[in-house]
């Protein structure tokens, strides 16, 4: 193993050993992350399902970024997506 490796593989552990001991200390943190991420992910599926009915290319995507922002931020994040997407299309 490289010295990169050692170092990557500590961290996975120290993380891990971390996450363990806030998961026994409050599980409800754990549930409430993992609501969040439901949440704005079903609500990012359905407003592109809705769109899409409609004619009206979004072109917000289901994908690590998004998941990650869902998770952290819930159906606010999502919102903040489709914000930053909106100024795309704004003229300069």
């Amino acid at each position: 193993m490289t010295h990169n490796q050692i170092i990557l593989l500590f961290s996975i552990v120290a993380l891990l050993a971390c996450l363990i001991s806030c998961i026994k200390k409050r599980p409800a943190v754990l549930l409430a992350f993992f609501g969040r991420g439901a949440a704005g992910l079903s609500f990012l599926y359905f407003f592109n399902m809705f769109c899409s009915a409609r004619d009206i290319v979004t072109c917000v995507g289901i994908n690590p970024i998004t998941v990650g922002v869902s998770t952290v931020l819930g159906i606010p994040g999502v919102l903040l997506i489709y914000a930053i997407n909106l100024f795309r299309f704004l003229p300069s």
